[in-house]
């Protein structure tokens, strides 16, 4: 459930990450262009950290998803899997 909260802020840093880009367009146009350049590396690492966050927490799903299934003992497609070389014994 955690990879929940991971994946909220994940979006919540993707947001904010263009919302500054925004706001680098709107020094370029105002020809700020050195608060615009330092804006830009900013919204750079914000972004980047959203995107992170997001491949984390997908993973952290797809890991949880795998190891109910190998707790069950079944594959996607709800059978049981078959033994290898049983019928070589």
């Amino acid at each position: 459930m955690m990879y929940w909260i991971r994946e909220v802020a994940g979006w919540l840093l993707v947001g904010i990450g263009l919302l500054i880009f925004l706001s680098v367009v709107d020094f370029c146009e105002k020809r700020y262009i050195f608060e615009a350049g330092i804006l830009a590396v900013v919204g750079i690492f914000v972004f980047r950290g959203g995107i992170h966050l997001l491949k984390v927490a997908v993973a952290a799903r797809v890991c949880q998803q795998a190891q109910s299934r190998l707790m069950t003992g079944t594959t996607p497609t709800g059978s049981t899997p078959a033994r290898a070389n049983s019928s070589r014994l």
